[in-house]
């Protein structure tokens, strides 16, 4: 959490550095010696020239496609020692945050490697604990905004790049880092307790979406039990039902794969991943949300109701899913 906190902060900096107007050149120019990905994540060991010798450090940054021998410029980072990342399972003793890098030494918007967009691999895990929030007041910060919020009767601040939002509104997040003791140079102020968002949604909660489908006259629950009356039809792989997604959606389907990843009783549901070996357009991941109890390696036949582009809500956006899956003896 402490990472993503991080890059908020820097990107709230180079958003800022971009309105008021930045200098005609980079201060720092680095050659990528090695390159780790994880899946937010890239890492760069990179090289840079100061005072004529080679000096080496890291870099992290928003996922981006780099390859040994890249040079790439940048202003200004946040840096941060004794950082360890669980995906590498490596403790840095000194690592170089940033939001955005160059492939230009002049200033230049379009040769920004831009911030990424939530990628499948990503997009397709298991929701969080969803929070939905009424918003009473927005304190303006710079690059940030404040937001005092009340979750049913408890009050809570909140901050967030600066977006549109209005008081009044429900909201909702499923993820946050909480800063204690938290003190704002621009206003002046120490928040005993805040959370840094990436993401506030203003549509349905997923716990809304839920309520819809449990009551028997809405739309939503009509088309859910239309497609459980009707008989299952089989798959023969997974890379057959992401092709013929559209075809396939909102029927029952059965399909057989085996379980690469299992999370149990999150928002009431267990969420598994499974692949058998076929592959579409880069893909071979198929998400499912069951009530039974499976184990990675287990070998098994799936039944549902297979929904594509759905969304959860706080940037959960699944391309296909297979919901209220049973297994099949």
């Amino acid at each position: 959490m402490k990472r993503f906190f991080v890059i908020l902060l820097v990107y709230s900096l180079s958003q800022y550095m971009y309105a008021q107007g930045t200098s005609k050149n980079y201060a720092h120019k680095v050659t990528v010696d090695s390159v780790f990905q994880t899946r937010a994540y890239t890492y760069l060991k990179v090289k840079e020239k100061v005072k004529e010798k080679d000096s080496l450090l890291w870099m992290a940054l928003p996922n981006i496609t780099a390859k040994s021998g890249d040079v790439f410029y940048y202003e200004s980072g946040m840096a941060m020692g004794k950082f360890t990342s669980k995906e590498l399972s490596r403790t840095f003793d000194q690592i170089l945050f940033l939001a955005t890098v160059s492939t230009s030494l002049d200033v230049n918007e379009k040769t920004i490697l831009p911030l990424p967009v939530v990628d499948t691999a990503q997009a397709n895990m298991p929701p969080l604990v969803a929070h939905t929030v009424v918003l009473k007041e927005v304190l303006d910060a710079g690059g940030y905004i404040y937001l005092r919020v009340m979750e049913g009767k408890t009050e809570l601040w909140l901050a967030i790049v600066k977006v549109q939002v209005k008081v009044g509104q429900t909201y909702h997040y499923d993820d946050a880092s909480l800063m204690k003791n938290f003190y704002s140079k621009e206003l002046k102020r120490t928040f005993p307790e805040i959370y840094f968002l990436a993401k506030l949604s203003i549509g349905p909660a997923p716990e809304e979406q839920e309520a819809k489908l449990k009551d028997a006259s809405s739309p939503e629950a009509k088309k859910r039990q239309k497609a459980l009356s009707q008989s299952a039809k089989t798959i023969p792989s997974i890379a057959n039902l992401l092709e013929n997604r559209k075809e396939y959606a909102g029927k029952k389907v059965m399909i057989k794969g085996e379980v690469t990843k299992y999370s149990s009783n999150i928002l009431g549901k267990n969420w598994v991943h499974i692949t058998d070996g076929t592959k579409y357009v880069g893909k071979s991941d198929l998400v499912l949300t069951t009530d039974q109890e499976l184990k990675v390696g287990d070998k098994v036949s799936f039944e549902g109701i297979l929904s594509i582009d759905k969304d959860f809500g706080s940037g959960y956006f699944f391309q296909e899913i297979i919901e209220e899956a049973t297994v099949q003896k």
